[in-house]
């Protein structure tokens, strides 16, 4: 194993810059893992509001909308066509226990529970917007038969008076609330940069090495490949091939109604795609199908389903270089190439995952209803959800090319220098990415014709739906009611920049949208704040911490504590990436200014690559942003998990995976390296 040697900080000894650029570390983590929002002035918030009536990309806010009477709001409200309300999935409940009114349960730690509509920020989608208009703001009562004309004259004159002494409350109120600006992993690692920057505490070549990369570790090269393999699988999971394969899984094995069969076949199924493709294309495509499932298929609680495709999808990463940043960065760091990762961490992975099956399935997960003995599963068609057939066989044969492509040269050592991992995942994600250009100028030619004729009857179906009539004193009725004003919007001027690719370029412009882009400037400012860390001496000190103990723990020593710092690290230090470059940085000063055994060095590297992938399920969500992501799935299809609940369930996988995978690499090292 080779080590690169580090380009500064040996010789730099702890000062007031030192100190700053510390502290300002620890405060961008603890930003990441508890974010907040900043509230802008209610000026800017009313200026940005002003604005959005003349450009908006919808309909302007009702508070410009002339008044209805409260009859027509009340017909018109009757009127909505059903599930509109309904329309967001229901909240379902990760527990086996009934609860309470205010959804605490009956001394259960309930791991899915309701959440209030009030804590929906302004970033929620319409729909929820629309939920809570009907909501917040019921219909009037109907007049009933009983009163008299009079009484009616008299509420709807005050109904107006009441109504012009103040405006109308916005209906979508949140697109009128105040504005925040969001301290979180998208912001806060950025400003932290530009601080340092500002204040002489990094000078810009240290911000240069942060980008272009130092030691052997390259973060372009590594983002690159990530978003070209991330693009790849969501490409991949736009044309319906791991929902057709989910769904024709469960319809083999619930044939009889066995839910412990359907439970085994989707612990196998998600491993070896796992293993196969990454976490990245299970969290994404394998969430919202198993929110789905779960609950058109009545199991509730789902819990047994979802934290099984969670631990899952994270402890499989483990074995392929090309699944996770953080094994990208210890093989940058080590000369590693991706072959020789792959095979020492085959053991770890697989004998984590055979120990991790009878731990959930006779020990986590035993209570009762968690895995249900029978199960009704939607009846669906597997092949309806293969949505681009070809699509699935070219971007499948595309990845699975790309990854043996990387494995073979990485062996040969063809990818050190200029000629980076870029020089193969670039060229795949091309390939990719001009096939489904093509296959959309040929979609929206071939149906060019049919969407006229589709918008010209839906223009007309909604004209009718309006069943608008003129009644016998010329005046406008809807549903028998007369409408005292017509409902008129206030001229806006649609804004769009993007809509002429997103109209000739749909799965395109989508699959752009669901890349993480956060994760760029997120990943290259931890690559800065780090090398900013080594700069100013930090590095040095903890690499001397690690010296220290490295010859009186030993090998089990070595691997015992760097098991536990990359947990810790995990969730402490802005998710397993910002572990994982930290402790990265302190090895390759440890390694090399002082002699290590293979020993010691190969078991505290490949127990960091376990820590960092194990370690995204452990006990905050932050831990990595696999469970960022998987958390915000699921609250959009209405399944809310609480931190509680989180630790509640991971607690013993992740100790016991843990456990196992850091006993294989300490005895892999001990076969392997006698001495």
């Amino acid at each position: 194993m080779a080590i690169t040697p580090l380009e500064d900080g040996s010789d730099r000894s702890i000062d007031a810059r030192s100190i700053v650029t510390l502290i300002t570390f620890f405060i961008v983590n603890a930003l990441v893992i508890y974010p907040i929002r900043i509230p802008f002035p209610l000026i800017i918030s009313r200026g940005c509001d002003s604005i959005q009536k003349r450009v908006n990309f919808e309909i302007p806010c009702e508070r410009e909308e002339k008044e209805l009477p409260s009859r027509t709001t009340s017909v018109y409200s009757s009127t909505e066509p059903e599930g509109i309300v309904n329309s967001e999935p229901q909240d379902q409940v990760l527990d086996n226990s009934n609860s309470n009114s205010n959804g605490n349960g009956d001394g259960h730690d309930g791991a899915i529970s309701d959440s209030n509509t009030e804590n929906i920020t302004s970033d929620d989608n319409d729909n929820n917007d629309r939920t809570l208009t009907k909501a917040d703001n019921p219909a009037p009562r109907p007049t009933t038969a009983n009163e008299n004309d009079a009484n009616n004259v008299q509420s709807i004159d005050r109904t107006k008076k009441e109504k012009s002494s103040s405006p109308i409350p916005c209906a979508r109120r949140c697109k009128c609330k105040r504005l925040y600006f969001p301290l979180d992993l998208r912001t806060v690692p950025v400003i932290g940069v530009l601080l340092l920057l500002a204040s002489t505490c990094t000078p810009p070549p240290v911000v240069r090495r942060g980008i272009v990369g130092s030691g052997g570790v390259k973060p372009y090269d590594i983002m690159t490949l990530f978003i070209c393999f991330a693009y790849i699988s969501i490409s991949l999971d736009c044309t319906g091939t791991l929902r057709y394969l989910a769904f024709l899984i469960a319809s083999k094995s619930t044939k009889k109604g066995g839910g412990l069969k359907l439970y085994n076949s989707f612990f196998l199924f998600f491993s070896i795609i796992g293993l196969i493709f990454g976490n990245d294309p299970i969290i994404l495509s394998g969430t919202p199908f198993l929110a789905y499932f779960t609950q058109h298929s009545s199991i509730n609680p789902p819990t047994s389903f979802l934290f099984t495709h969670f631990f899952l999808s994270n402890l499989v990463s483990t074995l392929l270089v090309s699944s996770n940043i953080t094994n990208l960065v210890l093989t940058s760091a080590f000369k590693i190439s991706f072959l020789t990762y792959s095979a020492w961490l085959a053991l770890p992975t697989l004998i984590s995952l055979i120990s991790l099956y009878p731990l959930l399935r006779f020990g986590v997960f035993k209570k009762k209803g968690l895995i249900p003995k029978t199960i009704y599963p939607p009846n669906i068609n597997p092949k309806e959800a293969l949505i681009d057939p070809f699509g699935a066989i070219y971007n499948s044969s595309i990845f699975i090319i790309a990854i043996i492509a990387l494995i073979g040269l990485s062996a040969g050592h063809l990818l050190e220098g200029t000629e980076g991992v870029w020089t193969v995942t670039l060229p795949a994600a091309l390939l990719v990415l001009i096939r489904d250009l093509v296959k959309d100028q040929l979609e929206i030619r071939r149906t060019s014709g049919k969407r006229k004729g589709t918008k010209i009857w839906s223009e007309k179906n909604e004209i009718n739906q309006g069943n608008f009539a003129q009644n016998s004193n010329g005046d406008m009725a809807r549903n028998g009611i007369k409408d005292e004003k017509v409902n008129e919007f206030k001229e806006v001027i649609p804004f769009n920049p993007l809509s002429p690719f997103t109209k000739n370029f749909p799965t395109t412009s989508i699959i752009i949208s669901r890349l993480p882009w956060a994760l760029l400037p997120f990943t290259f400012s931890f690559f800065i704040l780090v090398e900013g860390l080594q700069h100013t001496g930090w590095i040095k000190v903890f690499g001397n911490w690690w010296g220290k103990w490295e010859p009186i723990g030993g090998v089990a020593g070595s691997v015992w504590l760097m098991g536990i710092l990359s947990i810790i690290g995990c969730n402490i230090f802005g998710t397993n990436i910002g572990a994982t470059i930290l402790l990265a940085r302190v090895l390759q000063y440890w390694g090399m200014t002082r002699t290590v055994s293979e020993r010691s060095l190969y078991g505290a590297v490949f127990t960091l690559a376990v820590g960092s992938n194990f370690g995204a399920y452990s006990f905050v969500f932050s831990a990595s942003l696999a469970g960022l992501l998987w958390k915000s799935i699921l609250a959009q299809k209405g399944i809310h998990i609480k931190l509680r609940e989180f630790i509640k369930w991971n607690f013993w996988p992740i100790c016991v995976t843990m456990l196992v995978g850091c006993l294989v690499v300490a005895g892999e090292v001990c076969v392997i390296y006698k001495t």
